[in-house]
């Protein structure tokens, strides 16, 4: 099978994330509100990076949710930027005020609170806000690759960041972040222990017809090792009522990309792989498109195993009956430690299931 992918020519880094995302493609529900402040689906504008905190609408606490958004706000900040926040820091968040001096001596700035039916945002940066805009609520297109990093990594590592509609509205966003930091961390390094057996049965019939049987199997786990960087949102979209994130760490070098024949020299070494889920039309378990990335992910990394030590038992059995039958088992034992970019990210859509396919580019540390 053949796989095409806009990105293997360019060998763009990137890692990724998941959250929960329904794998059926159900199209959505109409979004409740039609637009929003540009900055809440683009908190990176030109080049002024702000952070976006959200909270319920209503609060029993006089002003408790444009306090709470804003605090979220400034604590993703600080984070970002290695900025210890003392205590008093969080005592001067105000509702209103639009300038904060922290202990730290840097300035920050608030946007005001903007309100939909079930989630306040409010915007925090190093700069005002250079626009009020309003901007149409972006929708994900996975066909028509819209907007163009749901396909296309740019020059610096990217995290994209999937969360279905959650319980409590205003956490979504949350929870995307947290799921781009759990990813994030199991790209950056992972334990490979896993048991492959492959039995094959080949039946020679006295008409000269050959049956051929394969039947295989694995089970095993990849553990997460690794301490992802600090990660920041720069755009997001909506697929119905999932938040899928555009997620850049601070350091963001540019991994030099390798001409066209490097990519086959790579290949060949075992050093770039590829990992998919779905292509038999399987579902998972608990429906999730994050789960269905994940395993993906987890394919990848254990052909990247298999490639730098794999132990190997095999027994072969011929009998002969009326015919000629080869009966061969082989069991394979991985027990690495891989570290792995994501090169590239592939989702498409058969027969309402999602197909998932993930190029991982090995690290050596």
């Amino acid at each position: 099978m053949t796989v095409h992918s806009p990105l293997l020519c360019s060998l763009l880094l990137g890692t990724l994330i998941l959250s929960g995302c329904k794998t059926r493609s159900q199209i959505p529900q109409a979004p409740k509100v039609s637009t929003l402040p540009c900055w809440v689906q683009s908190p990176k504008q030109a080049n002024q990076l702000g952070f976006v905190g959200t909270a319920a609408p209503f609060s029993a606490i006089p002003n408790g949710s444009e306090l709470a958004s804003r605090t979220r706000a400034l604590k993703k900040l600080a984070t970002y930027h290695n900025i210890k926040l003392q205590r008093r820091d969080m005592q001067n968040v105000t509702h209103d005020q639009s300038t904060q001096i922290l202990s730290s001596g840097h300035t920050v700035y608030y946007s005001t609170p903007f309100n939909t039916e079930d989630t306040q945002y409010s915007y925090v940066s190093f700069e005002p806000l250079k626009t009020s805009a309003s901007c149409a609520v972006r929708q994900c297109d996975f066909v028509q690759c819209k907007p163009a990093w749901l396909c296309d990594n740019d020059t610096h590592r990217q995290v994209l960041g999937v969360s279905y509609y959650t319980a409590s509205p205003h956490e979504q966003l949350q929870m995307s972040e947290r799921n781009a930091m759990t990813v994030a961390s199991f790209l950056t390094q992972a334990q490979v222990n896993a048991t492959e057996y492959l039995k094959q049965r080949a039946v020679s019939r006295d008409e000269g017809n050959v049956h051929h049987e394969v039947n295989y199997n694995r089970s095993g786990e990849v553990d997460a090792l690794g301490t992802p960087t600090h990660l920041a949102l720069h755009q997001s979209c909506q697929y119905g009522s999932t938040l899928i994130g555009q997620y850049k760490p601070v350091d963001q070098a540019v991994l030099n990309a390798p001409v066209l024949p490097d990519i086959n020299d790579m290949t060949q070494q075992g050093k770039l792989v590829l990992g998919a889920f779905g292509e038999d039309g399987t579902m998972t378990s608990d429906n999730l498109l994050s789960t269905a990335i994940r395993l993906a992910i987890q394919d990848a990394l254990i052909e990247l195993a298999k490639n730098k030590g794999i132990t190997i038992e095999t027994q072969v059995e011929v009998t002969q009956h009326k015919g000629h039958y080869l009966l061969e088992s082989s069991e394979f034992t991985i027990n690495e430690h891989v570290s792995g970019e994501l090169i590239d990210l592939k989702i498409q859509y058969k027969n309402d299931v999602p197909v998932i396919y993930v190029w991982l580019l090995e690290i050596t540390n």
